[in-house]
């Protein structure tokens, strides 16, 4: 009876884990969407950096919901501790990706400050990207307090890592929709305000990035 209570509890834990990642890549794909038509309607460089760090949102979202399918098999001959690990081994995915677009989108806005420095021209935001920047903080910042919420009340690691990946494509559009707005009201001289915003921001993420691998290198 016990092992039957606690089977039932693991496959509750699993569907809770599946609802929770099918809300947020519902939401990342249409803002990732969104995001990409802005970006290049609105001639927002950092409005498609943003929109690729929300495909990579949508890109972890599926590795948790294949993973977690993997950690809730029982041991088997090759696994004597059971899959559990493969939840840490998701984890550290997701913080292996925010390292990388962290470091894109850092690399694309120093490119444009270099240009900009040496005299090369860059484009005014148009005012669909500040839009579409200000949607994504609002969505963003929903989807990190739901899905960590969640994560905490199912005791999964993977989904709390998933909602701070949530967190930092808030920040993202925070220092995106400065650097837009001020682009936009300020004039042709402070254009650059656009990539400057774009690298503050990548710096954040890749501090999220650390935070979540250091632990799960520990336990792998």
């Amino acid at each position: 009876m016990e092992v039957q209570s606690m089977d039932k509890e693991e496959v509750a834990r699993e569907k809770g884990i599946y609802r929770v990642t099918i809300v947020g890549s519902v939401v990342n794909f249409l803002l990732l969407l969104f995001k990409f038509f802005a970006g290049i309607m609105g001639h927002s460089a950092a409005m498609l950096a943003d929109a690729v760090h929300s495909l990579s949102d949508f890109v972890t979202d599926i590795i948790v919901i294949v993973f977690v399918r993997i950690s809730s098999k029982p041991e088997d001959e090759g696994h004597d501790y059971g899959h559990g690990k493969y939840e840490t081994l998701a984890t550290a995915i997701i913080g292996i990706i925010l390292l990388g677009v962290g470091f894109g989108i850092f690399w694309n806005g120093a490119s444009s400050i270099y240009r900009f420095l040496h005299g090369g021209s860059l484009q005014e935001p148009g005012m669909l990207a500040l839009i579409a920047a200000l949607v994504s903080v609002a969505f963003k910042e929903a989807l990190y307090r739901y899905t960590v919420f969640k994560g905490k009340r199912l005791n999964s690691q993977a989904v709390v890592a998933n909602a701070w990946h949530h967190r930092s494509d808030a920040l993202s559009s925070i220092g995106t929709a400065i650097g837009i707005g001020g682009a936009i009201l300020l004039g042709n001289h402070w254009r650059v305000l656009d990539p400057i915003a774009a690298v503050v921001v990548s710096f954040f993420i890749m501090k999220v990035a650390v935070k979540l691998l250091i632990p799960c290198v520990d336990e792998l």
